[in-house]
C-alpha cells in the first residue's frame, strides 16, 4: 500500500491560529502596520490630553507644538471643534478608537482568527475616524486658522489604518458580497488603494494649505 504524504505548508501561509487553521502571512504583515499605526496614534493623543489638561490648569501655558499663530495646538485645542462631542475631548474618543484598533490588530499579528463581523466594525470604526479627521483638518484651516502637528500625526495614522483594514480584508477574502466590497477587491487587486488613500492624504494637505494661505 503506498503511503500518501501531505504536500508542504504554503509560503504565503503563517503559523497556525488559534483555531488551528492556516493565517495568511499578507494580512499578518498587515495587522503588524495597524498595531504600529494604532501605538503611534495612541501616544499622540495621550499628549494631546496631557496638554489639553496643561491648558485647563493654566491658559497661558506654553505647549510643546506652540511654534507660532500658524502651527498652534493650543489655538486649536481651545476651540470648541476640538469638543463635538460635549464635554469629552475628541483625543479622549480617538484614544479609545485607536486602543480597540491595537487590541483587534494586536490579536491579528498573533495568530488570531478576525471574523468577518469584526473586521467589518474595525473598518467602520476607522472610516469613521477618516471621514471625521478630515472635516476636523479642514476646520482647522479654513475656521480655526491654525494648525495642530500631533492632529497632523494622527490624521497619517488614521489613513494608513484604513488601507491596512482594507488590505487585511482583501487576504482574508472578506472583500465580497456586494458592489461596495466587489469594487474595494477590485482597488485593492490592483493596488488603486493605495493611490485612493495617498491621493486622499495629498487632497486633505492641498486643503489646509489652502486654508492657513486665505
Amino acid at each position: 500500500m503506498t503511503e500518501v504524504t501531505a504536500p508542504p505548508p504554503s509560503p504565503e501561509f503563517a503559523g497556525p491560529n488559534l483555531d488551528g487553521e492556516s493565517f495568511p502571512s499578507p494580512a499578518r504583515t498587515w495587522f503588524s502596520v495597524v498595531a504600529v499605526a494604532a501605538v503611534v496614534g495612541m501616544a499622540a493623543t495621550i499628549i494631546q490630553i496631557v496638554e489639553r489638561v496643561a491648558l485647563a490648569q493654566n491658559a497661558d501655558a506654553n505647549l510643546l507644538c506652540d511654534i507660532n499663530g500658524t502651527f498652534s495646538c493650543g489655538n486649536v485645542l481651545t476651540a470648541w471643534q476640538s469638543s463635538v462631542f460635549g464635554p469629552i475631548p475628541n483625543s479622549a474618543i480617538g484614544l479609545s478608537v485607536f486602543a480597540l484598533t491595537l487590541g483587534v490588530a494586536g490579536a491579528g499579528v498573533l495568530g488570531s482568527t478576525l471574523s468577518k463581523a469584526a473586521w467589518g466594525v474595525a473598518t467602520f470604526f476607522a472610516g469613521f475616524m477618516a471621514a471625521f479627521t478630515v472635516w476636523f483638518l479642514a476646520q482647522t484651516a479654513f475656521v480655526i486658522g491654525s494648525v495642530c502637528l500631533y492632529c497632523l500625526v494622527i490624521g497619517t495614522m488614521v489613513l494608513l489604518v484604513n488601507l491596512s483594514w482594507w488590505r487585511i480584508g482583501y487576504q482574508l477574502e472578506y472583500l465580497s458580497g456586494n458592489r461596495l466590497l466587489d469594487g474595494a477587491a477590485w482597488l485593492v487587486r490592483g493596488g488603486t488603494d493605495v493611490i485612493v488613500w495617498v491621493g486622499l492624504g495629498v487632497v486633505v494637505a492641498a486643503m489646509m494649505v489652502g486654508g492657513l494661505a486665505l
